[in-house]
């Protein structure tokens, strides 16, 4: 893979982190403002209203998307280090598909479908890069 190629899936990576940091936050008082815009974008008819529940499930969502994207930037780095063959980026492409149905089922039934817009765009944002290089043939 290209150094270009290599640097898109590096920033990718970090934009999943720093997504992931923003919806941590709103699990802390006084820091939930990130987190508040985003999902008024998403759904300006069901304002957050940040109780201990909503803090809680949108703070551990935060968490578990920020040790997505860090997990992700070290399978890529293991796999340019190790030079992994492509079985393992399909793998990772079914991942994301599973992971695209049922987030989109779930935005979808609680009103905030047009996440699974902003899902098709972060899916794309690798799928691209993996597709251009290769990496998902057999």
């Amino acid at each position: 893979m290209s150094k270009f190629w290599k640097l898109w899936i590096d920033v990718w990576c970090v934009g999943i982190m720093v997504f992931g940091l923003i919806l941590a936050a709103a699990g802390f008082e006084g820091f939930e403002g990130g987190a508040r815009m985003l999902l008024n974008e998403l759904n300006p008819q069901h304002q957050p209203v940040f109780n201990p529940v909503e803090r809680f499930a949108i703070g551990v969502m935060g968490a578990v998307t920020l040790g997505w994207g860090l997990t992700l930037f070290y399978f890529f780095r293991a796999a340019y280090a190790s030079n992994i063959g492509n079985k393992m980026y399909r793998e990772l492409f079914i991942i994301l598909v599973i992971w695209n149905l049922l987030d989109g089922y779930i935005s979808h039934s609680t009103g905030y479908g047009l996440n699974i817009a902003s899902n098709l765009i972060i899916t794309l944002g690798l799928l691209f890069p993996l597709l251009w290089n290769g990496k998902l043939k057999p």
